[in-house]
């Protein structure tokens, strides 16, 4: 049997596009509570099956799909290649996710065609051809231009047909490098990725009693609510602390914190973290851009987040993860911890010297590292003082020597020293925010 939530989200998908919609009719329709009429039309504002508009109200939308993907347009693709459009110039909105080079026989190429695939090949009619006729858009490489049957075909069928003055390699390159940035783009975890959605979510309005905050505690098990006005706005936050001396009558308005910390769905969640950590916050609201509530975002949310991206993130090609690749613990006779890291070329500044803005970033991750091996806790850098005395050549191995100066339950600072042989090259005074597991 389907919820009441769920019947309000398959009435809102069936409504005709540009329909009209707001809390009172649908409550009325589906004989339903406003707040559950709510919450339907905010997770169908979220879901992109509705938008609101400036003095118009809420009205149904066509879908659009999520920005967040790792493709490119062929249309994308003509404009970074400066490619030739030979045919099939109605499907220059088809989406790639990956290409292919069309150097093998053509017996061995049909295995590999898929959808979302883009086939770069030279002045082989035969490839051109079979890639065509499987709905594959083509680039022509080395400047060569297709026969004219190939021209039809590619126009028969609506699929690109691209030529580019670039050899196979360098186009290669250029989508490659749009492909890999776009995958890093989509690795960016952001709030609306983990919140909690609106309808799994307990909440009290101002003019409630905290015996209103008691009941909920014991439906719910949560200690920590948010606050809202009558148009749905966040206006507070109120927690277990807060009601230690109020009686039962007590409105929530006069115990709660007013004006709290709030996310916005495109947040991402680095950044909300880093807020919620300097403020101890266990719970933050997630709001939309008129201040309504749409879910929430607890601190074990994150921490899953940030512990699952921690096992996933060697998958991709982010700087930090590049270098936390080359960072190899060690341990001195004294079985003291350390860290070597083995530069290279790709590491040098204009003078051919070990760039000094990366050994600080190598040093945040040699930081977050040691902080996970020695105590075991999940790091964000709040600041650091840099100090950089000597410069040091490439494909050289240097030592990095962490020492913790502090630690408490919530926040440690740590002393970082950079050697190469004997030579102190860098030190660094870092404190760190734990996220505790």
């Amino acid at each position: 049997m389907t919820t009441k939530h769920e019947q309000v989200i398959q009435y809102i998908k069936d409504l005709p596009i540009d329909h009209s919609i707001s809390v009172r009719s649908l409550a009325r329709n589906l004989d339903v509570s406003q707040g559950t009429a709510y919450r339907g039309i905010k997770e169908a504002e979220n879901r992109g099956l509705v938008q609101t508009i400036d003095r118009v109200g809420t009205v149904r939308v066509e879908e659009a799909e999520s920005p967040k993907y790792q493709a490119m347009s062929v249309k994308e693709v003509v404009s970074l290649t400066n490619a030739k459009v030979f045919g099939g110039a109605e499907g220059l909105d088809y989406m790639i996710r990956d290409f292919i080079i069309g150097a093998m026989k053509v017996s061995s190429i049909a295995s590999y065609l898929k959808p979302n695939l883009l086939m770069i090949t030279g002045n082989r009619d035969n490839v051109q051809e079979l890639a065509l006729s499987h709905d594959v858009p083509v680039i022509i490489s080395g400047g060569f231009s297709p026969s004219q049957r190939m021209v039809d075909l590619a126009n028969q069928r609506q699929i690109p047909l691209l030529g580019v003055s670039f050899d196979s390699y360098s186009t290669v390159k250029i989508i490659n490098k749009v492909l890999v940035e776009r995958a890093i783009q989509q690795n960016i975890v952001l709030v609306e990725d983990i919140y909690v959605p609106l309808d799994r979510v307990k909440f009290l309005f101002q003019d409630d009693k905290v015996s209103r905050y008691r009941q909920l505690n014991e439906e719910s098990n949560h200690t920590r609510f948010p606050v809202l006005n009558h148009n749905y706005e966040v206006v507070g936050v109120i927690a277990a602390k807060d009601i230690l001396d109020a009686n039962a009558d007590t409105p929530i308005v006069e115990v709660m914190t007013p004006s709290p910390l709030v996310a916005k769905l495109k947040m991402s969640v680095a950044s909300i973290t880093q807020l919620m950590l300097w403020d101890n916050l266990e719970m933050a609201p997630v709001v939309d851009d008129q201040g309504k509530l749409v879910g929430i975002m607890s601190r074990q949310d994150v921490l899953y987040t940030m512990q699952f991206n921690e096992n996933a993130a060697y998958k991709d090609y982010r700087l930090e993860i590049l270098l936390n690749d080359k960072l190899k613990r060690a341990a001195s006779d004294r079985s003291e911890l350390f860290y070597t890291f083995q530069s290279d070329g790709s590491f040098a500044n204009h003078l051919g010297t070990l760039s000094e803005s990366l050994l600080a970033t190598l040093i945040n991750v040699a930081t977050c590292r040691y902080v996970k091996d020695a105590i075991g806790e999940l790091a964000i850098i709040e600041s650091m003082n840099y100090y950089y005395f000597a410069a040091v050549d490439c494909d050289k191995s240097i030592q990095i020597y962490p020492e913790m100066l502090y630690h408490s339950r919530q926040n440690c600072k740590i002393s970082i020293k950079v050697y190469y042989q004997q030579l102190n090259i860098a030190q660094a005074i870092i404190s760190v925010n734990l996220f505790r597991q």
